[in-house]
């Protein structure tokens, strides 16, 4: 579908791929309202560009969450595309294996996520259209090293929603749901790695590909392909012993590489 006219929120969109997606979608004519703690982040943007608007709110909680959808709705009339994109990451050694570390990933990724499905899925189901794509991580399609929490918490989004678009589908609810996958993007949370990153892009071309997919209104959007590719091959297709020492050796070479550094 094109995007010209429609209603986009996006969460997590004060900084990294939120941002620039906001950015590319307005340019392709949708008007973007968007969503974060960091109210002062989402004025200067919606200040940057036309068709951009501010509706600060923190998805962890839920009431927050049904406050800014109504204020949208009140505004625009409806939502067509919810973007939930707001996300944490941290990576996790074994020394440093503690629910404290967890716990922000589950906060923020998993329920966060489904605050904002619980308040957007109503009106979408009500009026018999509209798109909720949620951004996972190809992470979610395989375990990698320093990935516990993450991971964890993005293979979860991607099991949600497929089972959310089944059940919508099943009903004939006219509501569409999207995965967003992607790979490394240079953005403030990759910034924490201390390892090399494969097929890393940068977030300008991540915005892009995004726009992309929802312009085309694909139930995946994974990237860079190449990444994609491997991720599934690893996570799917490869059998459990390969899979277990091929990501045992990607954690022997971080690990040396750390201490090499350290030493």
């Amino acid at each position: 579908m094109g995007l010209a006219g429609t209603v986009v929120w996006i969460t997590g969109a004060s900084s990294g791929i939120g941002e620039e997606v906001a950015r590319e979608l307005a340019r392709r004519g949708a008007r973007v309202c968007v969503t974060a703690r960091r109210a002062d982040a989402l004025e200067a943007l919606a200040a940057s560009q036309p068709g951009i608007s501010a509706h600060p709110g923190d998805i962890t909680d839920a009431d927050s969450m049904h406050a800014v959808v109504d204020a949208i709705t009140a505004e625009h009339g409806r939502i067509d595309i919810a973007l939930l994109n707001a996300g944490t990451y941290r990576p996790v050694l074994p020394d440093e294996f503690t629910a404290e570390l967890f716990r922000p990933h589950v906060e923020v990724n998993v329920m966060g996520t489904v605050n904002c499905i619980e308040a957007v899925l109503p009106g979408m189901r009500g009026r018999g259209a509209g798109r909720i794509a949620v951004v996972a991580s190809v992470t979610g399609f395989a375990a990698l090293p320093m990935a516990s929490a993450y991971g964890a918490t993005k293979a979860f989004l991607i099991s949600m929603a497929d089972s959310l678009r089944a059940d919508l589908a099943g009903e004939r609810s006219g509501v569409r749901v999207t995965v967003v996958a992607p790979g490394f993007v240079t953005t403030s949370l990759t910034e924490q790695n201390d390892f090399e990153m494969p097929f890393v892009i940068e977030v300008d071309e991540a915005a892009r590909i995004i726009a992309d997919g929802l312009e085309a209104g694909d139930d995946e959007i994974a990237f860079p392909r190449r990444m994609a590719f491997a991720m599934k091959l690893i996570g799917r297709w490869l059998p459990g012993p390969l899979r277990r020492a091929y990501v045992a050796r990607i954690a022997a070479k971080r690990h040396r590489d750390r201490r090499r550094r350290a030493g």
